[in-house]
């Protein structure tokens, strides 16, 4: 069965774009089809599947139209990954999808992206969203009401303290407010994890063990290496880079992927 899953916190700088790729490069690892959606004004998801130029159909004319057609009004928008992606189709975004935030003509835009995927991802697909790193609002309430299951990456510092506790805000209120109760939290997902003795990160980790328990899924640590770095400037998939880093990133983002609920 399809799966969509939207990376999500709302703070910049958790690796929250680097988790959206390592899980596409993952499910294109297993042979599953892939279409990710760049809800992210920045397009750093785009950018990375080798998408440089703006097609003709984007998340952000999606999100301005009516979702009708037979297979999804997101069959217009899908753009073809770059060859190092292949099997990988992209909604892509924009700098003009940042005006959607403040569109009050398109009636039920937060539920478009969900409409318009009906008859794109198929029986076997994946979806991969990318949300932006903002306190609510349009974009990231398309991505949650649209998703079936949502990550959230969290540095153990700060920013993936404060970025993970308004997240799981927003996530509670599109769930109790009816806009999608069946959305799943797969977790809090340790991100860009240094290595060797940090004072700082074992002490928000032992935060984030006592505040949530259980959703905070130690066993899915992200390390930061930094052939992550390396292939996201190269524009390539993690899973096809060479070496122990890349396997073991390669490794964590596949195990990420069957806890979000995707069967190999």
């Amino acid at each position: 069965m399809s799966e969509t899953i939207a990376v999500y916190s709302e703070k910049g700088g958790v690796g929250k774009s680097a988790l959206a790729a390592g899980l596409t490069a993952a499910a294109r690892k297993r042979g599953r089809p892939v279409v990710g959606g760049d809800l992210d004004p920045r397009g750093t998801l785009t950018a990375e599947v080798g998408i440089g130029t703006t097609p003709d159909f984007t998340m952000n004319d999606l999100l301005a139209t009516d979702p009708q057609g037979e297979a999804g009004l997101a069959g217009d928008a899908l753009a073809a990954a770059s060859d190092a992606w292949s099997g990988v189709r992209m909604i892509a975004a924009e700098r003009a999808l940042a005006n959607r935030e403040t569109d009050n003509l398109a009636i039920g835009l937060e539920f478009r992206l969900r409409l318009g995927l009906q008859g794109v991802l198929g029986d076997d697909g994946v979806g991969i969203l990318d949300l932006p790193p903002r306190a609510g609002g349009k974009l990231v309430t398309a991505g949650l009401v649209a998703a079936s299951a949502v990550v959230i990456p969290a540095t153990l510092d700060e920013d993936g303290r404060i970025g993970t506790e308004e997240a799981l805000s927003t996530i509670k209120l599109v769930q109790t407010l009816g806009m999608n109760p069946n959305l799943r939290v797969v977790g809090i997902i340790p991100s860009i994890v240094p290595g060797g003795p940090n004072t700082l990160r074992d002490a928000i980790e032992d935060f984030f063990v006592e505040k949530y328990g259980d959703l905070y899924r130690k066993d899915l640590s992200i390390p930061r290496h930094t052939v992550r770095q390396q292939t996201r400037y190269a524009c390539v998939p993690i899973t096809s880079a060479p070496g122990k880093e890349a396997k073991t990133l390669a490794d964590v983002y596949d195990n990420i992927l069957t806890a979000a609920g995707v069967e190999k």
